[in-house]
């Protein structure tokens, strides 16, 4: 993207530079150089002037549209998974499978809850992007934080993918919940069915 940015003001500082060339008044008995040289006629002038305001104006939009845009774009995916207490094991979320339930959203966050069996199938499509997840276990009574940082930390080797089969193409995305030295014991996630 950055490269982007650097062409198009490449090309506003040599429309400029050519803008400015054309309309600089020679001063008698001047001799052209490389920099300046001898002017151009009145024509000539006013095409170069007219192309340099069309096109910083041009640059100018792009640059605020793609700007505005990528706000939009990259704002960070908000996911609230709930993992059963107690739960140690690789939880995997398979994205858009047909026939199953989308997640619901709440307070502004899309709810993950993953059931006893660690795999939660829905057919909402996956969030790629930065993330601002957060994790909790719950049970009948109560729903707290679980920690995926830290020296507390129970969320380990996180994995977002995409399978074909006969089915068709599937994302799908993957955690290990438990102590550090269990993630170690069970570092490859089971194979997908």
């Amino acid at each position: 993207m950055m490269v982007a940015y650097l062409a198009i003001a490449l090309l506003i500082l040599v429309t400029t530079y050519s803008a400015v060339g054309s309309f600089r008044q020679e001063a008698e008995g001047a001799v052209p150089s490389w920099f300046f040289p001898n002017s151009p006629k009145r024509l000539v002038r006013l095409i170069i002037g007219f192309t340099t305001l069309v096109l910083v104006i041009a640059a100018v939009a792009w640059i605020k549209l793609n700007v505005s845009n990528s706000h939009t774009r990259s704002a960070p995916r908000a996911f609230h998974f709930l993992i059963p207490d107690g739960y140690t094991g690789w939880v995997r979320i398979e994205f858009e499978i047909a026939g199953a339930p989308p997640l619901p959203t709440q307070s502004g966050r899309t709810l993950i809850k993953i059931p006893p069996s660690g795999t939660l199938k829905t057919s909402s499509t996956e969030q790629y992007g930065p993330a601002n997840d957060d994790y909790a276990s719950y049970s009948n009574d109560a729903v707290r934080p679980l920690a995926d940082s830290g020296p507390q930390k129970r969320v380990w080797g996180k994995i977002t993918g995409e399978l074909q089969g006969p089915t068709g193409k599937r994302t799908y995305e993957e955690f290990f919940v438990g102590s550090e030295q269990q993630f170690k014991d069970q570092a490859l996630p089971p194979r997908p069915r």
